[in-house]
This record gives C-alpha cells, sequence and structure tokens, in this order.
C-alpha cells in the first residue's frame, strides 16, 4: 500500500503525468509543484507533511489489522 503511494519514477519516466495529468501520483504533484512550475517549496514541504502522517496512519491501521494473533 505505501509503495503505491510513493510511486515516483515509473511513472514520470513514461508519461510525465499523461495526458491533462490523468496518471500524476502524490509524490509527482510534489515535485512538481517544488521543482516546477511556482517553484513553491513551501507548498511542497506541506504535502509532503500531509503525506507522512497520511502513510503513518495507514501503517498503524494495517499493523492493528494484520499483526492481531486469532487464539486457537
Amino acid at each position: 500500500m505505501t509503495g503505491s503511494l510513493l510511486a515516483f519514477e515509473q511513472f514520470y519516466i513514461l508519461t510525465k503525468g499523461g495526458p491533462d495529468n490523468s496518471t500524476i501520483t502524490v509524490v509527482q504533484l510534489i515535485y512538481s509543484v517544488a521543482f516546477q512550475g511556482p517553484n513553491n517549496l513551501g507548498v511542497a514541504g506541506a504535502l509532503s507533511v500531509m503525506v507522512l502522517i497520511a502513510l503513518v496512519i495507514v501503517n498503524f491501521a494495517q499493523i492493528r489489522a494484520f499483526g492481531q494473533k486469532e487464539d486457537s
């Protein structure tokens, strides 16, 4: 799950966002905000923190869901 959220290289090399940004990922959005176009590092930093928080929540939920042992 976390790997799919952090996918960047494959989509950037193959499509660079595709037609009309149809294949843009979250990491690619952060990259484009930070280094292409407006060069707004503050917004890119805030987006990165939001992605970090989302990944921590998703990982915590996965650990809770799949880490429980069944009583036999």
